[in-house]
């Protein structure tokens, strides 16, 4: 880390189990400086097997989230909230333990990602990062092409009561 900033640049490919999430260690042991996400990126890592798919969410489309919880980062969950129909295998964003959504799909042979970042999201202790597709039969599977990542982080400085609220909030559901 320098000047309280921290940057995790990594990948997966289509040889990673999406039902183990990729664990980041940020907890420092200081309860008061904790990590706050300034920005994702996401990309293909290869063209020789992204191209010539030109739906938006097809079946080869890339999901990803990061996540402050391991069971946050799975594609599936039993908490799917009444809010999201159908949260099974896709993003839950009511899921306060998931605090970055993509998607990475090509369309028109452009192959741009959307991300959301909660960017209030103050992350106590691990992160937790994962990728996978979703078949065209409807089941979670290794990612049909690899992907790069770079998650930007900053460090915030928060008052004993605010970091202690922080751990409580992020006490695991499951």
């Amino acid at each position: 880390m320098r000047k309280g900033l921290h940057t995790i640049r990594s990948g997966f490919t289509d040889q990673h189990n999406p039902t183990i999430p990729r664990e980041y260690n940020l907890d420092n042991g200081d309860f008061e400086k904790n990590m706050k996400i300034r920005s994702v990126e996401i990309m293909f890592a290869t063209t020789a097997t992204s191209g010539g798919n030109q739906d938006r969410v097809a079946a080869g489309a890339v999901l990803f989230t990061v996540a402050t919880s391991s069971a946050g980062a799975v594609p599936t969950s039993s908490t799917a909230s009444p809010l999201e129909y159908d949260a099974q295998l896709s993003h839950r964003f009511s899921d306060s333990r998931q605090i970055c959504w993509g998607i990475l799909q090509g369309s028109g042979g452009i192959f741009q990602p959307q991300i959301i970042i909660d960017p209030d999201h103050i992350i106590p202790g691990d992160l937790y990062v994962n990728a996978w597709s979703i078949s065209s039969g409807g089941s979670i599977e290794p990612i049909a092409n690899p992907i790069g990542f770079v998650i930007k982080m900053e460090q915030v400085t928060s008052t004993g009561n605010e970091a202690l609220l922080y751990q409580a909030k992020e006490t695991d559901l499951e």
